[in-house]
């Protein structure tokens, strides 16, 4: 039997109904190279109610490395990802979702650089449609050079969110992450943050208001499922708060609400979160006004784009005045030019 300080890296897939996607999660997973005794995947049931515990339980019987554990009641992405972490035996953690797919080779390269010993792993990631058509590389920094930084330093600490591009540079990607279990464990866990969705982000940086050394390694290890949010169940606007309201909240709480730190997180959610989202949330407030708020809209979008710059001074005003014919014509070329796309990859 594989001890705990045997176990190098555990993979950790919380998840909740996801059985039409999670055993194509494990299938990328499992037959990669360098999937020896040392690696451990470890799926956390949040008490599914569809066919996940069969999928992986098909899956159990044929690969010793792989461990399924259902709950007896839904916790939440929050929660269950905590409790993945709580179980696993490894000396690192890949926090994966159920429904992305790792690249070949990406377990060997992944396992090749946590021998440089650092505190947390930031991979790169590609978009994908549902069905897992490749559709471009995500950005995270601004070059995919490999960077390094203490985030308890505060001059690291700023240099690394000014040369972040999107969220995903502060912890945001699940997927994208790998981390010191020891270090998750030193610090508790950050109950005001449970249920926001971004918990696991918020307890990184309660360790690095000691230490967290960071290395982004610029590669792309995995396929991001997209048009499967689980998050946008009760509507775009409720998804926008948690977005802009949860990273808001962390940097409040972490950085100080008036800092500069503050500030580059308020510039990597406008990054994640263009007008074309906010042309299209704008939108549903009149399609379905009983679902989406356009009251709530409007606070969230001037507490994103609250900074001072002509930037985000010109998307408030397109967001106000712009008319949502503009929107449509917009959107209507974009699936054209999106499935023209598809075509020609199919041909290649």
């Amino acid at each position: 039997m594989t001890t705990q300080t045997s176990v190098r890296l555990s993979i950790c897939i919380p998840v909740y109904n996801f059985g039409p996607f999670v055993g194509q999660t494990l299938d990328s997973i499992l037959g990669q190279p360098g999937m020896d005794e040392a690696v451990e995947v470890l799926v956390v049931d949040g008490a599914s109610t569809d066919n996940t515990e069969e999928v992986v339980g098909e899956r159990v019987r044929r690969w010793p490395n792989l461990r399924y554990v259902k709950l007896t009641k839904r916790g939440g992405i929050d929660a269950d990802l905590a409790e993945s972490v709580s179980l696993a035996k490894g000396e690192y953690c890949w926090l994966f979702s159920g429904d992305d797919l790792m690249r070949e080779g990406a377990l060997i390269k992944a396992l090749a650089w946590l021998d440089q010993g650092h505190d947390v792993y930031i991979c790169k990631h590609s978009n994908c449609d549902r069905d897992m058509h490749v559709l471009n590389e995500h950005p995270v920094f601004r070059t995919d050079e490999v960077r390094v930084a203490e985030l308890g330093d505060g001059v690291q600490r700023l240099g690394y969110l000014t040369e972040g591009i999107t969220s995903e540079a502060l912890f945001s990607f699940m997927s994208g992450l790998i981390i010191r279990r020891e270090k998750w464990l030193s610090v508790e866990s950050q109950d005001q943050f449970m249920g926001s969705c971004w918990a696991h982000a918020a307890r990184l940086l309660a360790a690095a208001q000691m230490q967290l050394r960071v290395c982004y390694v610029g590669e792309v290890w995995l396929d991001k499922r997209g048009d499967n949010d689980s998050f946008l169940d009760r509507g775009i606007v409720n998804r926008l708060r948690i977005a802009v309201d949860g990273y808001q909240g962390i940097a409040h709480q972490y950085f100080g609400k008036d800092s500069e730190e503050t500030a580059q997180v308020r510039r990597l959610l406008r990054n994640d979160l263009k007008l074309p989202v906010w042309m299209y949330a704008r939108r549903r407030t009149l399609d379905v006004p009983e679902l989406e708020n356009r009251k709530e809209l409007d606070r969230l979008m001037d507490a994103c784009f609250s900074d001072p710059g002509l930037a985000p001074w010109l998307t408030r005003n397109a967001y106000r005045y712009a008319p949502l014919t503009a929107y449509r014509i917009f959107l209507l070329f974009y699936r054209a030019a999106l499935r023209l796309y598809r075509l020609a990859k199919v041909r290649d």
